[in-house]
């Protein structure tokens, strides 16, 4: 099978500084990435739309499509800037937290973005700053001073994060800078925007109706679920969202660190139960940010991920400010390849009762007996190829689309190689003779192959697939 086909599991890479460069963006896409996440918690907007310009130049002249990720920032509690920085927390002693406009550089005192602390705080409830890394229990409240002991000390800097995990905080689903933040992704052409510290559906309701007030109703919207409110909530969260990231970082703070991987197998199957997209993120190869092999926890911690089936996993840190962002892609590609031959088909009942998810339910069986050599699935929204590749099937899905957005979209989905056709073809037999030219042309397949077409006459109709073909290629092209 041609190399292209090597692994299916999409790879996540964060932009940042140690990745920006036009060689290192050409090596990541060679070694591996599908979707580039710009992470909008950090750089400029002159940075980030310089490294939009680099990943549509770089991947045009690759000749495949890559996904950019806008990364909302979210409603993130952060800590004050401090007397020089930082102050140092001693285990044991206390630390009085303050609404950032009472702090006047007291000891022993930090202000915090949350104006309701004081409000909604109660003797013994945990705050926890800095990933959890430091960790206070509040003793009592006076006025707005919220004086805590000292659980874990360390050295406390200024804008680390905040996490309440008693707290349903009242904060907005999206921010100020949010939205400036998303104002600014639509007009650089991202593909899709991920909104953070998501509660429930109501928050990504609310970002929805920002995209279509701004003529962008079809952008995907995905949700990161990283709050234990998402998780009670994840069923009426995954009606209303494209996507999903299980964003174990924040949830691994919020919740108790042993919770996380059943709560990350419970996302994952949730999401291939309805052909949503998921990415499972956050230290997944972390030791390479500083090494160039990982720890053998963190290659089956990756493994383990695609064997719940994941969509896709995600490098943060490792590909933005490490020293190896490419060994970092190289690796996790390695590691799908080596892991992907003992994945099994899903075989779930249909999550629509529609021609598209009936089809699909045979892909499965076909290739058992036949052994095809790829699915190929002409779609004009993404829908078809999504729900044939949620069945997980043996065979590589390539999706043939007329649409740039559907294009690069289609590429965070799980064994779709998108390719985009210069028009809409109109006849059955165009279609076959459509999917035999691209495939023959792109070295994908040659004369003898069996492949499988998906697709709907008249074409055009949203979800409108409507037959299923067995093709044998006749010649190369």
């Amino acid at each position: 099978m041609p190399s292209v086909f090597s692994h299916r599991t999409k790879i996540v890479a964060t932009i940042g500084p140690a990745s920006a460069s036009r060689e290192t963006i050409q090596r990541l896409i060679k070694a591996g990435m599908s979707v580039a996440r710009l992470n909008f918690s950090h750089g400029s907007y002159e940075d980030h739309a310089q490294v939009v310009h680099l990943l549509r130049a770089i991947a045009q002249e690759l000749d495949t499509p890559i996904t950019l990720l806008q990364d909302l920032q979210g409603p993130k509690i952060r800590v004050g800037q401090l007397p020089n920085g930082a102050i140092d927390l001693v285990t044991g002693e206390t630390l009085t937290l303050v609404p950032l406009a009472d702090f006047q550089g007291q000891p022993h005192t930090a202000a915090i973005d949350y104006p309701y602390l004081a409000e909604e705080a109660a003797p013994g409830m945990q705050v926890l700053i800095d990933d959890g890394l430091l960790a206070l229990r509040v003793e009592s409240i006076q006025g707005q001073q919220v004086q805590c002991r000292i659980l874990q000390g360390g050295t406390l800097k200024s804008r680390k994060g905040v996490n309440l995990p008693s707290l349903d905080v009242r904060l907005p689903a999206m921010t100020e800078k949010d939205e400036q933040d998303l104002e600014f992704g639509l007009a650089q052409g991202v593909d899709i925007v991920s909104l953070s510290f998501v509660r429930r559906a109501d928050d990504v309701r609310t970002l929805k109706q920002f995209l279509r007030d701004r003529g962008a109703a079809d952008m995907p919207v995905l949700a990161k679920i990283e709050k234990p409110q998402a998780v009670a909530n994840l069923d009426d969260i995954l009606a209303e969202c494209d996507a999903v990231m299980v964003a174990r970082g924040d949830l691994g703070v919020e919740v108790s660190p042993e919770k996380v991987p059943m709560i990350q197998k419970q996302i994952i199957r949730a999401c291939n139960e309805r052909s949503i997209p998921v990415i499972t993120a956050t230290q997944m190869l972390e030791s390479m940010i500083h090494h160039p092999r990982p720890t053998r926890a963190e290659a089956s911690d990756v493994a383990n991920a695609i064997l719940d089936g994941t969509d896709a996993v995600m490098l943060s840190g490792e590909s933005a400010v490490g020293a190896f962002p490419v060994q970092s892609v190289e690796m996790l590609a390695r590691i799908a390849t080596a892991v992907e031959p003992d994945l099994r088909p899903i075989n779930h009942p249909p999550a629509q009762d529609d021609a598209t998810h009936a089809l699909s339910e045979a892909l499965n069986t076909i290739d058992d007996i036949l052994d095809l050599h790829c699915i190929v699935a002409f779609t004009k929204s993404g829908y078809t190829a999504k729900v044939a590749a949620g069945e997980r099937p043996r065979a590589p899905v390539v999706a043939l689309t007329p649409d740039p957005k559907v294009y690069h979209r289609l590429n965070l989905v799980w064994g779709v190689k998108p390719i985009l056709i210069d028009e809409e073809v109109d006849s059955f037999e165009a279609l076959v003779t459509q999917a035999e030219t691209q495939l023959c042309q792109r070295q994908l397949a040659q004369a003898g192959d069996r492949i499988l077409i998906l697709g709907g006459i008249p074409t055009g109709i949203p979800q409108g697939t409507n037959f299923i073909k067995l093709h044998v290629i006749n010649h190369d092209l």
